[in-house]
């Protein structure tokens, strides 16, 4: 059986889920050639316009109630409107996984499950609800962070989400929806300077960025504090340096860490908070078939453990 694509577009209220599928569909031509259906299941700021969408072979249908989102439903618009294509915007706090397993059709399958993301909200929901954002980000192959401007902290935003899925694609938007590139000056350093000290509260951004980016850091000066989490089992003299991101609570946590050198690494105790500085090197690792960056250490110090020790992206 032919199982026409279906698009789940979610997020919390008022997060762009409307304007993102209506601007895709009448700006960016996802539409042409195709008879799309969307599938509406809240009511926010911004409303459809029917008439546009129609002129592009699209359909709208609304559905409210979490109850009446079931399989019989999606079949019977299936029949209706015998659409190529079908997008959803679902309601932020409904179970997406029910959806996939339980509700779509056999006649359709999601492909993608996009979710969008206010900046201007972003630290409100973060904050105040992670659950259900963690819920968002885990399940997402696409995050768009919509109505960014000067003030947005693109590299904070993006360390949240990346620790919470390290695959998802992200990607920014203005105000007026054009797309923006994260660029180096988003960062809270200056990557020009070869030597980098990194701020306690910069530690995630710094060791996402690096990862990423580690051709970048290659013979910079890095000082930075830290726990040491263990020996290295692979490299002579290697450790690790390391500080805990919390993803969802404290019984949900992700190493951020970085491989140091150093000829006192026997002697180091494990949980031991230091202060290190080094330069940076570039080692190939086969397990991942690509360059990381090493710390070697030229001094290093016992330091005073972080009041709160788990990373953040703020």
């Amino acid at each position: 059986m032919y199982e026409l694509p279906a698009y789940l577009v979610w997020g919390f209220l008022e997060s762009g889920k409307s304007s993102f599928i209506q601007d895709t569909l009448l700006e960016q031509g996802f539409g042409e050639d195709e008879k799309t259906l969307i599938i509406a299941c809240e009511e926010g700021e911004v409303t459809f316009d029917i008439p546009a969408l129609k002129k592009e072979n699209a359909s709208v249908e609304f559905i409210e109630n979490e109850e009446d989102l079931n399989y019989e439903t999606l079949l019977h618009l299936h029949q209706k409107y015998q659409p190529t294509q079908v997008m959803i915007e679902y309601n932020g706090m409904w179970d997406n996984t029910k959806f996939i397993d339980e509700i779509c059709i056999d006649q359709w399958q999601v492909v993608q499950i996009l979710t969008t993301i206010s900046a201007e909200t972003f630290d409100l929901y973060y904050n105040n609800m992670r659950g259900q954002f963690v819920y968002h980000i885990t399940g997402s192959d696409l995050v768009i962070v919509n109505r960014c401007d000067e003030n947005t902290k693109k590299y904070p935003i993006r360390g949240s989400i990346k620790s919470l899925n390290p695959m998802c694609q992200i990607v920014y938007e203005n105000k007026n929806r054009q797309i923006e590139d994260l660029t180096v000056n988003d960062l809270p350093y200056n990557l020009n300077d070869d030597y980098i000290e990194v701020n306690d509260m910069d530690y995630g951004i710094f060791c996402m960025h690096i990862m990423e980016n580690p051709q970048i850091y290659e013979d910079k000066t890095i000082k930075i504090k830290g726990k040491v989490i263990g020996r290295d089992k692979l490299i002579e003299n290697g450790f690790v340096l390391g500080r805990q991101a919390m993803v969802c609570c404290s019984d949900d946590m992700q190493l951020l860490g970085l491989v140091c050198i150093s000829k006192y690494a026997k002697d180091l105790i494990k949980d031991e908070w230091l202060v290190v500085d080094g330069t940076i090197s570039l080692e190939y690792d086969e397990s991942i078939q690509s360059n990381i960056p090493i710390l070697h250490v030229d001094h290093l110090e016992g330091a005073k453990p972080l009041e709160n020790e788990y990373v953040t992206f703020d």
